[in-house]
């Protein structure tokens, strides 16, 4: 549930943009999932073997969520990963038409301060775990403000945060303007079942490539520490983990060797080289 100042918050919104009781039922029922997710529990290092417990569930929310988007990817020939910004803007436009836009530029002042929670707790956890060294870019790199390189804990941290607001937005505006369904419900499912990130990542085994959905979540594993886990669609035990601070086409094998490899994201600052 949304706290007393946040409450007070949306009440303000609502009277001063004279909001509807159908969107206002809306708006609060998906501020109140927002904020419900315990992003203590997403940031706790849990062990391997309770983690790989949940694979099943994460499994089924993946393919519900990659099948969401791929409909808007197939439409506009392009990658889930783009995809997911169609129903975004779609919503946007809708709430222009009829007048919501100015009332979410101050609601999703509140889903905007989760989701700094989220990333701070992010930064958190990742004081407790493994990190990236720190880049070794000699008197370029400025470690006060991470400035020249995006490998750091806490720009890792900072990302989690960026696509959290991403996606905790995309749902809202989501379930009050789209009347048929809310491509982002799996997403959020995915937060509330522990995920630190959501990506989807082009992958590459034996020369074939695969758009993949990815998330991360903090994970003691035995003899590696407390590291994120790398989780991709199919997995039925975890198979690759990273340090806090990686590059994204980095990853390591839980056990043995991996023919796997990430070839690319969405995020041009994360391309592989």
């Amino acid at each position: 549930m949304i706290d007393e100042t946040d409450s007070t918050i949306l009440d303000e919104i609502i009277t001063k943009y004279q909001i509807g009781k159908e969107t206002v039922s809306l708006m609060r029922q998906s501020l109140n999932r927002i904020n419900e997710i315990n992003e203590s529990k997403n940031f706790r290092y849990e062990p391997l073997v309770e983690f790989e417990k949940r694979l099943p569930r994460l499994n089924s929310l993946k393919e519900k969520a990659t099948e969401s988007f791929r409909p808007f990817a197939d439409r506009y020939h392009t990658s889930l990963c783009a995809s997911m910004g169609v129903p975004m803007m779609e919503s946007i436009s809708k709430s222009k038409k009829v007048g919501n836009y100015e009332a979410f530029h101050i609601l999703f002042g509140l889903t905007n301060a989760k989701a700094k929670r989220f990333g701070l707790a992010a930064l958190y956890s990742a004081l407790q775990g493994q990190k990236n060294d720190i880049p070794s870019t000699g008197t370029v790199y400025n470690i006060v403000f991470d400035r020249d390189s995006p490998w750091t804990y806490r720009n890792e941290a900072e990302h989690m945060e960026e696509y959290a607001r991403y996606h905790f937005n995309s749902y809202v505006i989501n379930e009050v303007e789209n009347s048929v369904s809310n491509p982002f419900e799996p997403v959020i499912s995915l937060y509330e079942q522990g995920s630190a990130d959501f990506i989807f990542m082009q992958t590459e085994y034996d020369k074939v490539r695969t758009e993949r959905l990815c998330t991360f979540h903090t994970v003691n594993i035995p003899n590696k520490g407390n590291v994120l886990a790398i989780h991709m669609t199919g997995d039925e035990k975890l198979i690759h983990y990273r340090k806090w601070g990686e590059p994204y086409f980095t990853i390591h094998p839980v056990e043995g060797q991996t023919k796997l490899k990430v070839v690319g994201i969405a995020d041009q600052r994360f391309m592989a080289d």
